[in-house]
């Protein structure tokens, strides 16, 4: 069989990219940043919280207001007024923001669920870098509905080569990136609609930041208002186009603030109660348990805080959304439960979801999504002795296939070393992961080490590298040591952006704490993406064609695979969406046969060992996402390995104010190859109703024609403080084939009840 080798102009391209990137206008010099000075209140009671910025404890505040507009028009005024105004008193940080408007009947809300989406509803975020280090910080934010929005950023919203923007993930991907908006924190907000426009009141907890102690402190300081009908983003401290809220070093100062020291004991007891029918087993019993737990929080210090679980429980958490896989390797399911993904941007390391050194779904969760009891477990995080710090440690209990009686996992203990040193706007630092077999059921030297370093050094204002190199040690049965490593070099400017990165994984890296779809490999990949605005067609936001480009080959250069995404046409109307035309090609070079498709019956397609190149092109079609109705049209067509390709993503958005939001999709993959043909159908149905901002009864239905299977989730939230609350959760699964005359699968019907108390 002939190898595939890399096309030079492939390699040109990638090294123009680094070019570019290297070689980026110069930075403009510094400009002064906003100062914004608090009101320590001494003896004077704090404002009531009620969405009204009325009171006289209020008006006898300065307020800030010079907002700048970073879209449509970067630098120009804000259209619409805001007023911002801080106070402080020895609990808590108090924000009042005014959002004026001359047209009120016309702001949008479209979100009214804690941690929702606040790019497509008129919303402000608060951003607090309490450690004033121009890397870190908490964000806080909210829309007219009042809800609560929350999360930290890290590294400047880049970790490991990727990047965050403001508002854009919502609580419920898990994805771990620079910003993590799945940290709940406990605080207060409230917002009201008014002839003035819209207000909202915050109440922050001191105890529920980490910071300095002291009087006369500065934290950075920046506001983002979204006013959504025209799709402006105006910031109190202007950032570049190019970047978001999370660019923490250009954020303004708050300074005059009088700070005490920390003190914080957070206990959430739980208990719960389920009701379990697995009507695949043939005793066809009913299963009836309960359970309890608790959490605790501890502020060790006002910048370091410990968190333990005691038989923790995550039956409140949302399932997973179904994928298709059409590939050889395994696909990424984010983490969703909420222990692990607190800090979670302090146990990056790697390449996301590629080359993962530490990934959480491998604690209390078999490799087939099978949950296992974590009998214990604690975690120590945020500042020591000038480094950023993270310790986890959890034990998990061995768990059973109630039919077979094999052990789906042995009892184990996973343990994890984070220190990061930050050094300006650049960081560096090591992590040690280790897992440990113990206990009856767990075999000899069962064991798993991994331990590296990395870099992220700011090279210029616009330009970062990041680096690791990791290293992993296994018993010899399992191939012993392995070595990878990564360089990644990302430029953005407010008129484009471009990256170019190397990475290579030895034949026997093995992290198994972490996430590595593939080994033995060498990795070449470039990115360009402009954002340009024309003047002269004023209905366009934004032109944005873009070119990703990433190459596989084996340790000796021979080409495994290769993607590229060549997204020459992409418009961005002024009121939001987009559409365009874009080409996906791949090549593939399987040195074994792999099944790419295998339903109920048993059936299987087969792709045979060879040597594969294939395309399709896709049309895009995004409606405004801030509409009631909203619409997202992908329709496909091309090749696929040595046969024909068609298919499409489909989905249709349905609102009626901001209480009842719901989508219905389908997504279809039709492939005839010379050794068989098939059809993919995922239909997911989401919907979503708030009762109040804290109350929310959520459903999603998944029909999977590949597994004949329709399952349903649907989860009623009642919440008090901080994510806790009255949880009620039933689950289902159904066989949609003609194969068995038994239609349900199992279902199970969850009571959760968590309560936070607050020392």
């Amino acid at each position: 069989m002939t190898a595939i080798r890399i096309k030079p102009w492939r390699l040109l391209a990638g090294a123009g990219l680094w070019w570019l990137a290297l070689a980026g206008p110069a930075a403009a010099q510094d400009e002064p940043v906003p100062q914004v000075r608090a009101t320590v209140l001494t003896g004077a009671p704090g404002p009531d919280i009620d969405g009204r910025v009325t009171e006289s404890v209020w008006t006898s505040v300065e307020p800030y207001s010079t907002f700048t507009q970073q879209e449509p028009n970067e630098g120009l005024p804000a259209t619409e007024r805001t007023e911002v105004r801080f106070l402080l008193d020895r609990r808590n940080l108090y924000i009042g923001i005014i959002s004026f408007d001359t047209e009120p009947d016309r702001i949008i809300v479209s979100q009214s669920r804690r941690d929702a989406d606040l790019n497509d509803t008129d919303s402000v975020q608060i951003l607090l870098d309490t450690f004033n280090d121009g890397q870190n910080a908490f964000v806080f934010g909210t829309n007219p509905f009042g809800i609560e929005y929350d999360g930290q950023v890290m590294g400047e919203g880049q970790t490991g080569g990727g990047s965050g923007r403001a508002g854009a993930a919502g609580s419920q991907t898990g994805q771990v990136t620079g910003f993590n908006p799945n940290w709940d924190a406990d605080w207060v907000v409230r917002a009201a609609r008014t002839e003035r426009g819209w207000e909202a009141e915050f109440a922050i907890p001191l105890k529920t930041l980490r910071y300095n102690p002291g009087d006369d402190r500065t934290w950075g300081v920046n506001v983002m208002r979204n006013i959504r009908r025209k799709n402006e983003q105006v910031y109190l401290s202007p950032v570049p186009r190019g970047y978001g809220l999370h660019r923490v070093s250009v954020a303004g100062k708050l300074e005059g603030l009088s700070l005490p020291a920390r003190r914080d004991l957070k206990l959430t007891p739980f208990v719960a109660g389920s009701i379990n029918e697995d009507a695949t087993l043939r005793t066809g019993g009913v299963d009836r348990t309960g359970d309890v737990g608790l959490d605790v929080k501890w502020g060790v210090r006002a910048d370091l805080t410990l968190d333990v679980t005691v038989n923790t429980d995550f039956a409140q958490v949302e399932a997973d959304e179904q994928q298709v896989n059409l590939t050889r390797f395994p696909l990424f399911f984010p983490e969703k439960r909420p222990f692990f993904l607190e800090n979670a941007q302090t146990f990056q390391f790697g390449q996301p979801q590629a080359i993962d050194l530490f990934f959480s779904r491998r604690i209390g969760l078999s490799p087939s999504g099978t949950p296992i009891d974590i009998l214990a477990g604690g975690r120590l995080s945020g500042k020591l002795g000038g480094y950023n710090v993270g310790l986890l440690n959890m034990h998990t209990a061995e768990t059973v296939d109630s039919r077979t009686g094999q052990t789906i996992a042995p009892s184990n203990n996973f343990s994890v070393v984070r220190m990061q040193r930050e050094v300006g706007r650049s960081n560096f630092g090591a992590m040690f992961v280790n897992r440990q077999g113990v206990g009856d059921r767990a075999a000899a030297s069962d064991f798993n080490r991994a331990y590296g370093v990395d870099l992220a050094w700011q090279a210029t204002t616009n330009g970062k590298l990041f680096a690791f190199l990791a290293r992993t040690d296994s018993p010899q049965a399992k191939g012993g040591s392995g070595h990878a490593g990564r360089l990644f070099y990302n430029y953005a400017n407010p008129l484009w952006t471009g990256s170019a990165g190397y990475a290579q994984v030895g034949e026997t890296f093995n992290p198994e704490v972490g996430f590595l779809p593939r080994r033995a490999f060498r990795q070449y990949e470039g990115r360009y993406f402009l954002t340009y605005q024309p003047k002269r067609w004023p209905w366009i936001r934004r032109i944005s064609p873009h070119i990703n480009y990433a190459a596989y080959t084996d340790l000796h250069d021979r080409l495994e695979s290769s993607r590229g995404h060549f997204h020459f046409f992409e418009i961005q109307p002024l009121r939001g969406g987009r559409f365009g035309y874009y080409i996906d090609t791949q090549q593939d070079r399987p040195i074994r046969p792999f099944t790419v498709y295998q339903d109920v019956t048993g059936r299987r397609v087969v792709i045979p060992a060879g040597e594969y190149a294939w395309a399709i092109g896709v049309g895009e079609f995004f409606s405004d996402p801030s509409a009631p109705i909203g619409v997202r049209l992908r329709p496909k067509i091309g090749t696929f390995y040595d046969g024909d390709y068609s298919g499409w993503e489909a989905a249709l958005g349905l609102r009626a104010g901001a209480r009842l939001i719901s989508e219905i999709g389908w997504n279809r993959d039709d492939v005839v190859l010379p050794v068989g043909s098939f059809k993919n159908d995922l239909i997911p149905v989401k919907v979503s109703y708030a009762f109040t901002s804290l109350a929310n009864l959520q459903g999603l239905i998944q029909y999977n024609r590949q597994t004949s299977s329709m399952s349903s989730n649907i989860r009623l939230a009642l919440l008090n403080r901080s994510g806790t609350g009255i949880f009620l959760v039933y689950n289902d699964r159904r066989d949609t084939s003609d194969l068995t005359a038994q239609e349900l699968l199992g279902r199970s019907f969850v009571v959760k009840y968590t309560r936070l108390m607050d020392y």
